[in-house]
């Protein structure tokens, strides 16, 4: 066995370390211990080198430390990367059916961003939406129209004011999160409530290009 102090060959029974007088506080009972950062066996706390394989537990393994260091290296902040990684789109590739589905599926969600080419194609498939629900609605009003004629226009205005509340939500939702792609406050959708030219106002902002001078928002739902 190796002395824990000095590393100089002992009896496997020695309590003591010839070379340097050292007690050998293994044969301690209940001794205080390690493992050796080689054999992984237990060696006394405050041993200098392992009394089974001699090795010196100062020893740095420069090659395991080097790669240990290079994958415990301070990983980038991702505040600080997100600005880099935000695409201009949530979808890879914008159109009609797959950016109408995405203003669908949010709906009801604010606290986003909407790229605009997402915003455009969705707001292309809800109108194309529109024109296949009057469409359809047509030919279900001839169905009732058949069926119990006194119903007819009460039908046609259920039918057309839920369509219609369900696209001013979507579109109204989506124009906010455009606003927050264009770095700007959502509060500002409020200016579609002025009579003559709020409307004209707001589309001027909707048509700016992505802004990361603010990112609080990104594509992904803000917790």
């Amino acid at each position: 066995m190796k002395c824990q102090s000095c590393g100089y060959s002992i009896e496997e029974n020695e309590h003591y370390c010839n070379h340097c007088g050292t007690k050998q506080a293994i044969f301690e009972a209940g001794f205080e211990a390690k493992k050796c950062k080689f054999c992984k066996k237990d060696i006394p706390v405050n041993a200098n080198y392992c009394v089974y394989c001699g090795k010196d537990q100062a020893f740095i393994d420069v090659k395991n430390f080097s790669e240990k260091a290079a994958e415990e290296e301070i990983q980038p902040n991702p505040d600080e990367t997100k600005e880099k990684k935000l695409l201009q789109n949530e979808n890879e590739k914008p159109g009609i059916f797959v950016s109408t589905k995405l203003m669908i599926k949010d709906m009801f969600v604010l606290q986003k961003r909407m790229g605009r080419a997402d915003f455009w194609w969705s707001i292309a498939g809800i109108f194309a939406l529109s024109l296949i629900f009057g469409l359809a609605l047509g030919e279900v009003l001839v169905i009732v129209n058949e069926i119990n004629p006194a119903v007819v226009d009460l039908t046609e205005r259920i039918a057309i004011s839920l369509w219609m509340t369900l696209i001013y939500i979507s579109i109204t939702t989506a124009q906010i999160r455009r606003l927050h792609d264009c770095s700007l406050p959502g509060i500002l959708i409020l200016m579609k409530f002025l009579f003559g030219f709020g409307d004209f106002l707001l589309l001027l902002l909707l048509i700016l290009p992505q802004s990361k001078r603010d990112m609080s928002y990104t594509f992904n739902k803000k917790q």
